[in-house]
């Protein structure tokens, strides 16, 4: 029977349909590089700015670089910067909603022209893509890159000027030295992710469980954190103030704001919120609901294979995306990660594999036009991209469990992990 899948699902997969992505990735990136070069000043062929949420980011950085840290998160006062930056064309808000020291990360590319520090900020996101790729042992990391640029999240990371290639790029550092077990520096380099919390959930969860091990990890996540915190509220005291009283009273019920575009949204507790609108506190019970079968399910694969490392990240990783309350398509990003692992450490089941990426490359494509589409005639959507994730996230278990046989029946592997990562 399990010959009968693989043969049709090679048959599903064939070489020709796989082009299809290709196609599709190419018109994406060469209509937005169309759009940018046919667009007068910093917006492109349709009005918007260029790069979209990098304006946050930049004006960010330029407000640090013009000594108003205290006006960091003044929306009167970014409102009115943002539209000196870029002109009377400007009719959007960008709301710059992460801790001071990100800002600080864009004070250098604030003293560029706009389009120029747009430029260079996506030049050094595509490079974090490639060193990720290296940093996971893609077997053919050219071509692992091509793929990767035909995917939406990878796109939108892109054009939307965002900073979820920067978050890829520190996962996958923080892979390399755990699997190096260079535990302090694998902490504290992913301490640097606290600009968005949330995505530390899984790793953390995993060094948790195994703290015995990893306890030196934990301690370089919790001293890099603390550092990050003293130096926001000793370098930029105002700002950092405003920030925390933001983070308490705003973020946590962010989907409820008005203007913010809940089908933009996707995460399980976007799934609830779409689907039982007005109902907040029961999709909240189902979030949650979702969330414990998600842990429960780690704690199950954690328990069968604790030798494995790259199969333990890979899924601490997409669990990070199945418990976040607040990750938009670029995030997907983060799911490179477990695509290439799986990839890499159980090649019996590429082909399976390939079903699997082109589900969630499919979903992703289409996800938010077409609960967008939902919401203009409908009064609740589905947000296919979560029900797909968790299918996905469903296989991959089933598949990894009948693939590889427990930890009880297998060899010590940290002789094997230190000679692939080069120990």
């Amino acid at each position: 029977m399990a010959e009968a899948l693989e043969s049709r699902l090679r048959t599903i997969l064939s070489g020709r349909r796989l082009r299809y992505a290709w196609i599709v990735g190419a018109v994406l990136w060469l209509a937005w590089l169309g759009s940018i070069a046919l667009g007068r000043g910093d917006l492109d062929l349709t009005g918007t700015v260029v790069g979209a949420d990098y304006l946050q980011f930049y004006a960010a950085g330029d407000t640090l670089r013009l000594g108003q840290s205290a006006r960091l998160y003044d929306m009167a006062f970014q409102s009115a910067l943002q539209q000196r930056l870029i002109g009377p064309g400007l009719h959007s808000y960008y709301a710059f909603i992460t801790p001071p020291f990100l800002a600080a990360v864009f004070v250098p590319l604030s003293a560029l022209p706009y389009r120029l520090s747009f430029a260079v900020w996506s030049v050094l996101g595509l490079a974090g893509v490639w060193l990720s790729l290296r940093w996971l042992d893609a077997d053919h990391p050219r071509a692992a890159l091509c793929w990767a640029l035909t995917w939406f999240p990878i796109f939108a990371s892109v054009s939307y000027g965002q900073n979820s290639l920067l978050s890829l790029t520190l996962c996958c550092l923080t892979y390399r030295l755990w699997r190096q077990r260079r535990l302090w520096a694998a902490g504290l380099v992913c301490s640097a992710l606290m600009y968005k919390p949330q995505l530390v959930l899984g790793m953390a969860l995993l060094w948790l469980l195994q703290w015995r091990r990893d306890w030196r990890a934990l301690a370089g996540l919790t001293m890099g954190s603390a550092a990050l915190a003293a130096l926001c509220f000793g370098r930029w005291p105002e700002a950092s103030q405003a920030y925390l009283k933001f983070a308490l009273t705003v973020l946590p019920d962010l989907p409820a704001w008005k203007q913010f575009p809940l089908w933009h949204l996707h995460t399980v507790r976007g799934f609830w919120r779409l689907l039982l609108p007005g109902k907040s506190a029961l999709a909240d019970v189902m979030t949650v609901l979702c969330s414990v079968a998600g842990v429960l399910a780690f704690l199950r694969l954690w328990k069968r294979m604790r030798r494995h490392a790259a199969l333990l990240f890979a899924a601490a990783i997409a669990l990070t995306l199945w418990l976040t309350p607040h990750a938009m398509i670029y995030d997907w990003s983060l799911l490179l990660i477990p695509a290439v692992l799986l990839w890499q450490e159980l090649p019996g089941l590429r082909v399976r594999w390939q079903l699997l990426f082109a589900a969630v490359w499919l979903a992703t494509l289409v996800g938010s036009s077409l609960t967008a589409a939902q919401l203009h005639s409908l009064p609740v959507s589905v947000q296919v991209t979560v029900p797909v994730l968790g299918l996905v996230l469903f296989l991959a278990q089933v598949w990894i469990t009948q693939g590889v046989p427990p930890d009880s029946h297998r060899p010590d592997l940290d002789n094997v992990i230190r000679h692939r990562v080069g120990d």
